[in-house]
């Protein structure tokens, strides 16, 4: 079995000697068959058995996306969770979780299980299956969709081990196929699923009342600038709501401090002479702090899907309540009826009248 070979452009090579380090001859090609996961062959050898190449094709898939295989036909686990692994195989092994969610909603700890033990991720954004991620998966995803899809091959992949790759036209490329090599399209940027992953959860991870900052550790797993971060982010659905950077004064210019000089006995000035002490060599230089990044604003709803609470029209444009304020009450057109004073013909009581003035006065009267 270890005689045939399968090129990138679909290509059946075949080796006499398998330890022959020679690629072979090419005695036939992969075809569109029944199912996305079920190519047909085309033999144009006659001296070759067409019922060995095909067992051969089947292994070698099996072998390449061992995890995929294992979801084919699934008949040990129950529903929901047998609804999941299956649309999980029919699209290479990577969904959106929205479209997951109801069955992932109505799943309890039995099913969940099931899906952890065939290595089913539920992340937040994306249900995908973490193994893929390896160079020779994501190249045989690549060659499958293309040709179910009827494309040129070989089709396009990223460089093996490689986190993300730029995206510089986004109207001429087919986001459903990034996705299905377990490359998703998020802003400028085709990310590897499980460092998106990875990015979705510390977002969500270190957010605090609705607010997260950018950190430089996230563009780093991305291999990516700070810009196409932030472009990544948005797509995502969070808004940025201060960048430092904006704060920065372009085209300030420092001044240099004068140098010190003294007057000589003939009254012109002179600079002063460098002491034996001071350093002839540059000092090392001091090293530079990263600069903060911008801060967002997480995005409504779920991580997925459509964002909850949408604001009407009227609502948006509504000025912003101010704290503390109390309700502003209509005004009618009617006259309000204020109620009657009633006046009082008690007179005030005078200080002289109390039993304590007189009091007073007879103390007075004993001392004369």
């Amino acid at each position: 079995m270890k005689k045939f070979t399968l090129t990138e452009d679909g290509t059946l090579l075949f080796r006499t000697d398998p330890t022959n380090p020679l690629p072979g001859k090419p005695v036939g090609r992969i075809i569109k068959g029944d199912a996305l996961l079920q190519p047909d062959i085309d033999i144009t050898d006659s001296g070759i058995d067409t019922g060995n190449v095909k067992e051969w094709l089947a292994l070698h898939i099996n072998e390449t996306l061992p995890s995929l295989a294992l979801l084919k036909d699934e008949e040990e686990i129950q529903e929901p969770a047998r609804n999941i692994a299956n649309k999980i195989y029919e699209s290479l092994g990577i969904l959106p979780r929205a479209e997951l969610e109801d069955d992932i909603a109505a799943l309890d700890e039995t099913g969940r299980a099931a899906l952890r033990q065939r290595k089913i991720r539920l992340g937040l954004l994306l249900v995908f299956l973490p193994l893929l991620n390896k160079p020779a998966a994501v190249r045989l995803r690549a060659l499958l969709w293309n040709l179910w899809k009827n494309k040129e091959l070989p089709a396009f992949v990223p460089n093996d081990g490689v986190t993300s790759i730029s995206i510089a036209d986004k109207d001429n490329i087919d986001p459903l196929y990034f996705r299905a090599i377990g490359y998703p399209v998020y802003g400028s940027r085709a990310i590897r699923v499980d460092m998106l992953d990875r990015l979705i959860s510390a977002v969500y991870d270190n957010a605090n009342k609705g607010v997260f900052q950018a950190r430089h550790e996230m563009a780093e797993w991305l291999g990516c600038p700070i810009p196409d971060l932030y472009t990544v982010l948005e797509a995502m659905g969070h808004k940025k709501i201060h960048d430092p950077a904006d704060d920065i004064t372009v085209g300030t210019e420092t001044r240099e401090e004068p140098k010190e000089t003294i007057i000589s006995e003939s009254g012109t000035s002179a600079p002063v002479a460098e002491t034996e002490n001071s350093p002839t060599e540059n000092p090392p230089p001091a090293q530079t702090k990263k600069p903060e990044l911008a801060t967002f604003r997480l995005r409504k709803g779920n991580a997925y899907g459509k964002s909850q609470h949408r604001k009407t029209p009227e609502a948006a444009n509504a000025p912003p309540k101010k704290l503390f304020q109390k309700p502003h009450k209509k005004k009618d057109d009617k006259p309000r009826e204020k109620p009657e004073r009633i006046m009082s013909a008690v007179s005030k009581k005078k200080i002289e009248d109390s039993p304590f003035a007189a009091l007073k006065d007879l103390k007075i009267l004993s001392k004369e």
